[in-house]
């Protein structure tokens, strides 16, 4: 019976750290946000922290795995003929601190032996999937033209997300999701 117990409480230790990071890091901003200050938040140590992910990479891994798995709630929730791409930018747009973390653990995952680099890769897979799959479905009801590749719209709709997210860092007025909506309107009148 308590090994069922203090497994329960590790998940919810860990559940409190991811959530508190959130938190903080939304509040604070990445580049502003310790270790430190999560453990203090949270009341425990950052060796304690730490205990639960191994890593300061990988505790920001699950930062984002949970940002990731709230925004895909929130458009599960959604109806309307917007992008999901789209949706997500506007979503992004609330909170900047995480996409600070987003840019910047992205680019340091470009390392080939970086520790994020397989979340990275995995997410870039799914979210592919996800926009090429959208792309092919407005083409079978004709709200997009059947010569769009969409596996080549998925490449450059990502990247042109993804790029603009670095940016904004640097010019905070980009409006992501309205270049995106644009981008997504001239894709749909392709020939």
């Amino acid at each position: 019976m308590r090994e069922r117990r203090t497994s329960a409480q590790g998940r919810e230790s860990r559940e409190l750290i991811l959530q508190t990071a959130l938190e903080v890091i939304g509040r604070r901003g990445f580049g502003s946000t310790s270790l430190r200050d999560i453990a203090a938040e949270v009341g425990m140590t950052q060796a304690g922290m730490l205990h639960h992910f191994g890593t300061k990479e990988n505790l920001l891994v699950e930062v984002l795995r949970q940002r990731d798995a709230a925004t895909r709630e929130a458009l599960a929730e959604q109806d309307g003929d917007e992008p999901p791409s789209v949706r997500v930018a506007r979503r992004n747009a609330e909170t900047p601190a995480l996409v600070h973390l987003y840019t910047n653990l992205q680019v340091a995952a470009s390392a080939p032996d970086h520790p994020a680099r397989a979340f990275f890769e995995e997410r870039q897979r799914s979210v592919h999937a996800v926009v090429a799959a959208d792309v092919r479905a407005r083409q079978e009801v004709g709200g997009m033209p059947a010569g769009v590749d969409a596996d080549t719209a998925a490449t450059v709709l990502l990247a042109l997300s993804d790029g603009l997210q670095l940016q904004q860092g640097v010019d905070p007025s980009i409006d992501i999701a309205e270049i995106l909506a644009w981008t997504w309107e001239r894709l749909s009148r392709a020939d």
